[in-house]
């Protein structure tokens, strides 16, 4: 499974573990935003609606990253402009745990969606780059996004009880700022781009079905994913079956350790990727793994017993783990021919960030949390669709100019 890294040099293996390191910081701001959202709005006393607006300006600094991540190292070098880009997340994070003017909390959310989403489009293309597109190194990657996932909520639960809920918030800052560090003491491969090279300004592989493919499937993923992990805490809390069962304190607890299982299984579901890759073509796994998905997630709104919600979410967090990396290992002859086309894949999938989440919250203001949900079954079922014809689909060598 890391027969990779026995291929490399020293140099390209340190940057690979860095890689590695910053998308571990990655995971922790990305959660570590919604377990200080409550004690922002507490102190700064902000309402719920506008937290809202805040969670939406997160994910467009994520969209906006997916293009100037992909233009900056044009002018700066891809090391400095990594170095830079990531540095915003973690100044964001300073600003959240200083200051509550309205204005200074919008521009904080949207520079911790700048820096997350340079961070994972740096770090999705150069180990594709360095490892020659494997999916256990891509699975690798994502799985370190989920132990730092797993990390930020106990860490924040701790050191709010040791200190208070900005030393959560300021661990998060000197971990990044390790990570800033060491990004710009990485050798970078092929570190200044050539502008005038055709590839480095074209967008043609938009035109090419086999990526559009890879769009829709990063589109429907990250539409499930963002409005898995932003509701399914609430909905639980809503499902009347468990209310019943548990009462108001026992499923506030049963809610916030579904979160956690999520999480902890999806790191154990991109490890066992990360071997069963070796043996097994990704896009037969990716395909396979979204018709779990599918399943495990109508299983949960259907079930009322607590164990069966319980395996549910389990399965559903196993067979999501993997699609993700494996959708920008697939992409490799584009995402390293083109620099544009991480980013683009990033955008797409930050457009669905956006969207779905929002979408759920205002179909359940106006019929309910079990009716809402179903419209992240339906990008579940669009990413089956997907998947199946990805099967099918050859990438190919070229991708037309004209």
């Amino acid at each position: 499974m890391f027969s990779f890294l026995r291929r490399m040099d020293p140099s390209r293996r340190r940057l690979l573990l860095t890689c590695f390191y910053a998308f571990f910081c990655s995971g922790m701001v990305s959660l570590m935003l919604g377990s200080a959202m409550p004690d922002l709005k507490r102190s700064w006393g902000l309402s719920d609606s506008f937290s809202g607006v805040l969670l939406s300006a997160h994910s467009i600094g994520n969209m906006v990253a997916g293009f100037v991540s992909g233009i900056v190292p044009f002018w700066l070098g891809r090391r400095r402009s990594i170095a830079l880009l990531a540095s915003l997340a973690f100044l964001g994070m300073t600003l959240m745990a200083v200051t509550g003017a309205p204005g200074l909390l919008f521009a904080a959310f949207v520079l911790t969606g700048v820096g997350r989403g340079s961070v994972t489009n740096f770090n999705n293309h150069t180990v594709n780059v360095l490892t020659d597109g494997s999916p256990a190194a891509a699975n690798i990657l994502h799985a370190c996004f989920a132990v730092g996932a797993i990390t930020a909520p106990m860490a924040f639960l701790l050191l709010s009880r040791i200190a208070a809920w900005q030393a959560g918030l300021f661990f998060v800052v000197l971990c990044g700022v390790a990570a800033v560090f060491l990004f710009f003491r990485s050798q970078v491969p092929d570190d200044r781009p050539d502008r005038k090279q055709k590839e480095a300004r074209t967008m043609a592989f938009l035109k090419e079905p086999a990526f559009l493919v890879f769009a829709g499937m990063m589109f429907c993923y990250i539409c499930s994913e963002y409005a898995i992990n932003g509701w399914l805490v609430t909905y639980l809390q809503h499902k009347q079956s468990l209310f019943t069962a548990m009462g108001e304190g026992g499923i506030a607890a049963y809610s916030q350790s579904m979160a956690t299982l999520l999480w902890a299984v999806i790191l154990a579901g991109r490890l066992t990727c990360a071997w069963l890759s070796r043996k097994v073509s990704q896009k037969i796994l990716m395909f396979v793994a979204s018709i779990g998905m599918a399943a495990c997630f109508a299983g949960m709104l259907l079930a009322s017993a607590v164990p069966v919600v319980t395996g549910c979410i389990a399965g559903m967090g196993f067979c999501m783990a993997g699609i993700c990396p494996m959708i920008y290992s697939d992409a490799v002859h584009y995402t390293n021919t083109y620099p544009l086309a991480t980013g683009t894949l990033l955008a797409f999938g930050a457009t669905g960030g956006i969207l779905m989440p929002a979408l759920v919250g205002f179909l359940a203001q106006s019929g309910g949390f079990e009716m809402s949900m179903t419209a992240i079954l339906v990008s579940i079922v669009l990413l089956t669709v997907f998947s199946a014809v990805n099967t099918r689909m050859k990438t190919r060598k070229g991708v037309s100019e004209t």
